[in-house]
């Protein structure tokens, strides 16, 4: 009797999602307490921060319902329409006068630890393959070595920030490692897909990611990784990492 894994890896796109935003809600609500922000005020940015990230998965997953997320037929994809949006909304975000603030009050070690949520994508892409669903270069059985990120996230948020260290050169050179994975697999992932530049032409061709709820993985799990790497760099950068206590190092504290 032939297995299909489709079942459980949609419903785990789904819970792996909302467990992530939580944290991130979770993480940025400490953070404004942190910073002693007025209640009243912390209460408004939670509920504009809520709304804006209900709205965007709303808007993924109406358009991935409706298979207008599916249609390859135009150039650039609409995949592609979408894809620059969470970047320009991260990118703005790392740079603005307002984050910097955020940032200097948030725990590094916060920022590495989520991290840990790509070793579950990994493992979903690598069941989609054995459904012969995914092209086997977008697994860690081929050219996809992003799982890394994931194990090591805790080492290194521990490594160098745990017990009151700070060791800001090591955390750039991971969240930089980090990073270059990323880019890696996003690539692949763009050369896998039905388009005129297409590389890899092994079948499947990469369209899944186009259907809900597995269009969580490019529209907001991967914005998720990249924006926890620009944050992460733009803080050490800033050279305002101070030693944490070991209570700092857990977002349920």
């Amino acid at each position: 009797m032939e297995t299909t894994y489709l079942p459980f890896v949609q419903a785990g796109y789904i819970a792996l999602t909302f467990i992530c935003l939580a944290f991130v809600l979770t993480g940025v609500r400490k953070t404004f307490s942190r910073m002693s922000m007025p209640v009243a005020v912390a209460n408004k940015r939670m509920l504009t921060i809520t709304l804006v990230i209900t709205g965007w998965l709303v808007l993924v997953s109406i358009l991935s319902l409706t298979g207008f997320l599916s249609d390859f037929s135009s150039m650039p994809p609409k995949l592609m329409l979408l894809l620059p949006v969470p970047l320009i909304a991260i990118l703005w975000l790392t740079f603005s006068a307002r984050t910097r603030t955020f940032l200097r009050a948030i725990p590094a070690s916060w920022l590495m630890y989520l991290q840990v949520f790509r070793v579950p994508v990994e493992i979903f892409l690598w069941l989609q393959f054995l459904d012969g669903l995914t092209p086997v270069q977008m697994t860690f059985e081929g050219l996809n070595w992003d799982v890394l990120t994931g194990i090591t996230a805790p080492v290194f948020a521990y490594i160098c920030f745990g017990q009151g260290r700070n060791l800001r050169g090591l955390a750039i050179a991971w969240n930089l490692f980090g990073l270059a994975l990323l880019i890696n697999i996003v690539t692949i992932a763009l050369l896998s897909a039905p388009v005129p530049f297409r590389t890899f032409f092994n079948e499947p061709a990469n369209t899944l990611v186009t259907m809900f709820p597995v269009s969580f993985l490019p529209l907001v799990l991967v914005p998720l990784a990249y924006a926890l790497h620009f944050f992460s760099l733009r803080k050490l950068l800033m050279g305002s990492t101070a030693p944490e206590s070991p209570k700092q190092t857990s977002l349920a504290v």
